[in-house]
């Protein structure tokens, strides 16, 4: 028998190391991977449950329990349950050691996103307003700076997208670039 996987694919590796762990010589057909220990969960962190997965309790290759007959609709139902759950009240998972000689893939770590700082409404028109004032000011008239940052005169006042956009137009005319040039800085500052 010959298993390929991505060793890059941490379902995959489990599944594996699963494989390497539990398997025992058998006549099983192929899509049964091994047969569970008690308390065992599947590749989708579910515990065996004689009401939707068969019995006795067996893998599919990929890892997952076997649906038990007649029980589909509930089986997938549970499936998705446990994969799309929230996030802060799914359970956490203990990761599955990696064969001898295969390294464990680490998981990334995500920097908590720190929403930017508000920008005061009432500097950015000032400094508009000083930019409209100057005839060398801003490279375009104020309609087609609202249109083409997709702003509306009606909510610029309490809308932050629209005054980071505009703030962040004024930068862009600061460094001297064009109108298009200061629309895609301002659109990418989102």
């Amino acid at each position: 028998m010959q298993i390929t996987f991505d060793p890059h694919n941490a379902q995959e590796c489990a599944t594996i190391a699963r494989l390497l762990g539990t398997a025992a010589p058998s006549a099983q057909p192929d899509t049964v991977a091994a047969q569970p220990d008690t308390g065992e969960t599947d590749c989708h962190g579910m515990v065996h449950d004689d009401t939707i997965h068969s019995t006795p309790p067996s893998f599919n290759a990929d890892g997952s329990w076997r649906a038990k007959r007649g029980q589909k609709e509930a089986y997938e139902a549970a499936i998705a349950a446990a994969t799309q759950g929230p996030a802060e009240s799914a359970p956490t998972a203990m990761p599955t050691p990696a064969p001898q000689g295969m390294p464990m893939p680490q998981p990334a770590s995500a920097a908590p996103a720190t929403p930017p700082a508000p920008i005061d409404y009432k500097t950015m028109a000032q400094r508009f307003m000083a930019k409209m004032a100057d005839p060398d000011g801003l490279p375009a008239e104020y309609e087609a700076i609202y249109a083409a940052l997709s702003i509306g005169y009606d909510d610029l006042e309490t809308n932050q997208t629209s005054i980071a956009r505009l703030s962040a137009y004024m930068d862009a005319v600061d460094n001297g670039d064009d109108h298009d040039g200061c629309v895609r800085h301002a659109m990418s500052a989102d």
